[in-house]
């Protein structure tokens, strides 16, 4: 099996959760945003996972595999998220 490495993303104030996975993998794979193979929209609700982490859904953490990594989402005590993943390219 091959090496795994880590790789943390803080989202942009405003910027839409899917948009900050798709961005965080890319740049966990050293890939354009725009080039890489993996589409989002394949493997998960794009409108759910931008709802999450509103100022109700405070400390929370969401973990789901997606384009051969792990992703991890955790909102800290404002709801801001943190996005960690592991690649196992």
């Amino acid at each position: 099996m091959g090496n795994t490495r880590e790789f943390y993303y803080e989202p942009d104030e405003g910027e839409q959760l899917s948009t900050a996975v798709v961005t965080a993998i890319a740049k966990a794979h050293d890939e354009d945003v725009i080039a890489q193979k993996w589409v989002i929209s394949d493997d998960i609700n794009t409108d759910a996972l931008d709802g999450l982490f509103q100022e109700r859904n405070l400390k929370m953490t969401l973990q789901f595999e997606a384009d051969t990594t792990t992703a991890t989402i955790t909102a800290d005590t404002s709801g801001n998220p943190m996005i960690k993943i592991e690649s196992h390219r």
